[in-house]
């Protein structure tokens, strides 16, 4: 199952490129675009590049539902893909739909506005509270598996068993609203949040693979294909910007994988550094931005002076690093994070 597996990513790979050369013009004459404020020119682009991502995926996971009925048996399960495909379109949608409403301004504190103040476009759409609210629904189809009562293996603590009402009503849709929406808070630099979250999918696999649970694998590998082609559009300088749609299709697939692989503990702790951010940014209630200001020499200072509100400040707040150089570090920041997490639980 192994060849319909890279083939399957081989297509959610190529589907992407294409996609991208589609969608992006639709983009455009739809006026679905916004300013890249972390360069001199703030060129404008397209934005809403999930859209893209999840072409990808759509196809990706349809190709490997079609190669295990008809033309091998595999150790996959069909049903967990095809519902882990609805819960990851849905989420989707949900980001989809703040891009489009992206044309109010935000005004629930006036410091922001003021650090905004020059820029023309800002990411309004749905109310900070409400996100949450619609992510829920992306986890819904994954409520209705039984996945029985799942048995969690803790590093020298052992092992414990969930009720499976507990997991079903509480921990899935837990980890599905606050995977999707921690992804989305860690974003405003080109690739950081593709990049991040390559490597952590990478890592899903490995383990996924270790532990023989396939179908989890096999998300992830086709996953991982359509986040390749996407770099060649999101990383800098970009082409299409993100936009909610694709930061909440990478944390819900990641969340759907850690969930049908029984990997909870490991997804724990890949997700540590949006962990981090996400207590940062609850320090000032939210309302901190991860991208910078751009320099005459190129290179990007804090919004927030030297305050750290936001894991990307710790570099933001020197004024002495560029775009790729500080999503740069923060990849490799999720590589040790990758790399220990692996070392811990294999």
């Amino acid at each position: 199952m192994i060849l319909e597996i890279v083939v399957s990513a081989l297509l959610a790979f190529v589907s992407v490129l294409v996609g991208g050369q589609l969608i992006m013009p639709i983009l455009l004459q739809s006026n679905l675009v916004a300013q890249d404020i972390n360069k001199k020119k703030r060129p404008m682009l397209p934005t809403s590049g999930g859209l893209v991502l999840a072409l990808g995926f759509f196809f990706g996971i349809l190709a490997l539902v079609f190669s295990a009925n008809y033309i091998i048996g595999s150790d996959v399960n069909e049903n967990l893909l095809l519902l882990t495909l609805i819960s990851v379109v849905a989420i989707s949608f949900v980001g989809f739909m703040d891009d489009i409403s992206s044309n109010r301004i935000r005004t629930s504190k006036q410091s922001t506005l003021k650090m905004a103040r020059n820029y023309t476009f800002f990411n309004g759409g749905i109310k900070q509270w409400q996100k949450p609210l619609f992510t829920l629904l992306g986890a819904i189809p994954l409520m209705v598996i039984n996945f029985g009562s799942p048995i969690i293996s803790i590093p020298l603590l052992g092992s414990i068993t969930i009720n499976q009402i507990v997991y079903a009503l509480v921990v899935i849709p837990l980890a599905m609203v606050f995977s999707s929406n921690a992804f989305n808070m860690l974003e405003g630099l080109n690739g950081i949040s593709v990049q991040m979250g390559l490597v952590a999918f990478v890592a899903l696999a490995l383990f996924a693979y270790h532990i023989q649970s396939y179908t989890a694998f096999a998300v992830s590998i086709v996953f991982i294909g359509a986040l390749l082609a996407y770099i060649y559009y999101g990383a800098y300088p970009a082409k299409i910007l993100p936009g909610d749609s694709l930061t909440y299709i990478i944390g819900a697939t990641f969340a759907a994988t850690v969930i049908i692989g029984n990997m909870q503990i490991l997804g724990l702790l890949l997700i540590l550094p949006w962990l981090a951010e996400f207590i940062l940014k609850a320090r000032v209630r939210f309302h901190a931005n991860s991208w910078g200001l751009i320099q005459s020499n190129g290179k990007l200072k804090s919004p927030h002076g030297r305050k750290i509100y936001s894991l990307t400040h710790l570099f933001l707040r020197t004024g002495r690093f560029g775009e790729w150089q500080i999503v740069s570090l923060l990849t490799v920041l999720e590589v040790i994070v990758a790399s220990l997490s692996l070392l811990i639980l294999w």
